[in-house]
């Protein structure tokens, strides 16, 4: 069986085959998954007291419209923001993320957007 040692490799395993592993490989895979977590936690306090780094909090506020107002405001904002996430959409537009994906599947079917 291949040894598994690093973080990047264990990223690639199926799940299934982490059952099938023995016990030196499943420790290993343990180590590697440790040592990322504690990259991951000294990189989050770093930035935590970071003066540099602001954390922004956005609220968004959902407008009560139609579907069909909804779905001109959608095929409009893509007409300038191609290739915009639906979540961008949702907030930039404060529509409902829901209304939004069926909008964008709308207008997908009917060869408006890509």
């Amino acid at each position: 069986m291949q040894e598994v040692a690093t973080f990047e490799e264990i990223l690639k395993m199926q799940p299934d085959k982490f059952a099938s592993e023995d016990d030196e490989n499943r420790g290993r895979i343990l180590y590697a998954l440790a040592q990322e977590i504690f990259k991951l936690r000294t990189e989050l306090e770093e930035l935590k007291s970071s003066k540099t780094c602001e954390i922004v909090e956005k609220m968004v506020v959902l407008k009560d419209v139609s579907y069909s107002e909804a779905k001109s405001m959608v095929e409009n904002y893509l007409k300038t923001h191609k290739g915009a996430y639906m979540y961008e959409i949702s907030n930039e537009l404060g529509l409902n993320l829901k209304m939004v994906h069926e909008i964008v599947e709308q207008l997908i079917k009917e060869g408006k957007v890509e």
